[in-house]
């Protein structure tokens, strides 16, 4: 009965663990804002940047404490996804983004 009590909340904390990233996959380029929204909740951070609305969230649990979190990105234009992942965006030239996850 205890080792199906813990597989049950071990299976449950990576379920979790997948949470945004998981969602965030299942974007296009091409959705639409509203779509967008819907599917992944008002964002932490919303932005305009050289034309384009960048939207950002922080993946993190609550209720947990968590030395570390991760940033999701979505980069729209004319109100539809353009670029989208983990990562911060930076100015890449005059008029354009990059997404970028921090791995080397």
């Amino acid at each position: 009965m205890k080792r199906a009590i813990a597989v049950a909340l071990l299976t449950a904390g990576l379920a979790g663990c997948a949470g945004m990233s998981s969602k965030i996959a299942r974007l296009e380029v091409g959705t639409p804002r509203d779509e967008v929204i819907d599917h992944l909740g008002p964002p932490d951070s919303d932005r305009n940047m050289v034309g384009f609305e960048v939207m950002s969230w922080i993946d993190r649990r609550p209720g947990r404490f968590s030395f570390s979190h991760k940033d999701y990105t979505v980069v729209l234009k004319d109100a539809k996804v353009v670029q989208f992942g983990p990562g911060l965006v930076r100015r890449d030239g005059k008029t354009s983004l990059q997404i970028e996850t921090g791995d080397p």
